[in-house]
This record gives structure tokens, sequence and C-alpha cells, in this order.
């Protein structure tokens, strides 16, 4: 797993922080601003009360999917950060994004009903743009750093005869945005080996808070659905987030 942690220097740099969770070290880069929509940030700083206003859109676009904030706020300038460590990044990355998690658990909370029944819309109307909601729901409720998720699909015959559509599976994944592929065999292979874990709405298989390795399975009707994640960190709200999503979506199925 892999934490990346940016500030914006002026409004053409910004200072990335790579965190190599597996080996706790930290690799540094300076790149240019316009390169901010294509990296996988999992938290952004600016100096200063506001964003430099050349970069105000970027940054407006960008909050969607990670923290973006003040540096001043935490006592930080371009010195500060970057002497910090990789601990001292982990603990400013662990604070920062607990927050914005929280905003998120509570914001869907408090509009979980229109949120399931737009859900179940698309459940109804178009698999794919469901499966795209589901996961930058999933993402921004837990914090993901990369998120994926294996479901059943239909294949359509790519011949011109008189074959049926069959069963395939595709898959759903990504670090900051959804894409979606059709499932190979290691899909396949990895919806075999959890194949005896299906059977309730929702049921979490494996948490490993040492790697943040996270993998849970879905029932929505008939359809089956993997999801595997890693995450920092993973709490009762989250848990119950999931459970009333995933609870609301199998109703009425």
């Amino acid at each position: 797993m892999q934490i990346n942690i940016g500030l914006v220097k002026s409004e053409s740099q910004f200072l990335l922080k790579e965190l190599k969770v597996d080996s706790s070290t930290v690799e540094s880069r300076v790149l240019d601003t316009v390169e901010i929509k294509d990296t996988n940030l999992n938290l952004l700083f600016f100096l200063g009360q506001n964003p430099p206003e050349g970069l105000q859109k970027t940054f407006e676009d960008e909050e969607k999917f990670y923290p973006v904030v003040g540096a001043d706020s935490l006592g930080l300038d371009v010195e500060s950060f970057e002497s910090l460590n990789y601990e001292e990044l982990c603990d400013l990355y662990a604070k920062v994004n607990a927050r914005w998690i929280l905003n998120n658990n509570i914001k869907t909370v408090e509009h979980i009903y229109p949120t399931i029944t737009y859900l179940k819309d698309l459940w109804r109307t178009d698999r794919n743009a469901f499966f795209e909601e589901l996961w930058f729901l999933i993402k921004t409720n837990l914090g993901t750093t990369q998120l994926t998720a294996i479901f059943h699909d239909v294949k359509e015959p790519r011949s011109e005869k008189n074959d049926k559509p069959s069963l395939s599976h595709s898959y759903v994944t990504g670090f900051k945005s959804p894409q979606i592929f059709e499932g190979e065999e290691k899909e396949e292979k990895v919806m075999k080996e959890y194949e005896n874990e299906f059977g309730e709405f929702f049921n979490i298989t494996e948490f490993d808070s040492a790697n943040g390795k996270l993998v849970a399975t879905v029932q929505i009707g008939l359809s089956p659905i993997l999801l595997m994640a890693r995450l920092k960190t993973f709490n009762q709200l989250q848990k119950s987030i999931l459970i009333a999503i995933f609870s609301g979506l199998q109703a009425e199925q």
C-alpha cells in the first residue's frame, strides 16, 4: 500500500511525499501542478488561507476524492513539511483523513434514504453506472487508497451467430476514480475462492489492520459482489454505514 501526500509550493509546483507502507519509507519529488489531477493523491495541502487563484478549480474538483486542507491550520510550512519522517507523515495523514472520512460518514447517514433509492434505480437501469457510484460511495466513506469490486456481468456474443449472452465477471477498480474492466481468469479464480462466503447481504470475511486489507462479500438479490479494499482504518461507524447501504439495496430485490 502507498499513501501519497502533496503540498502545493506555488501555482506551478507541488511537493509529493510517497509513503511506502510495506517498507515504512518515504520518497519525495517535485512535480508540476498540472499533474495533480493525474496523481493518485490521498491528501493535499496548500499554503496560506486560500489555494492559489489559478488552482481553485482544480482544488474544487479534487476535494471530492480526498482531503484538501490549508497547511497553516496544522502549523505546517514548506520547510517543516519537508522535514517530516515516515511516522510523522503517517500520523498527519491519519489525523486529517479521519476528520474527512467522519464528515463523509455524517453526510451519508443524513442522506441514506435518497442515496439508496438512487442506487436501486441505477441497479435496474444502468448496471455500470451503479457500480461506479457504489465504488465512489464506499471510497469516500472508508477513505480507501485502493478499491476493487468484482461482480457478475452478462457477456454479449461477439459473433453474428445466434449465440446467447453468457454469464461472466467484470470488475470496477481504481485509486482515485473508478474504471470498469472485463474480468479474466484472475477474477474468476478470486470469486471461486470466496464462493462459500456469499449468502448474507453483507459479510466482512477479512480485515487485517496491520496491512490495511479489507475483504467483504455482498449479495444483492442473486448477484454476488466481492469487495477488496486497502485502507488505513476501519471502525464501527463505517461498518454500520455499509450494512445500511447493502441492507437497503437488498430490500425488494
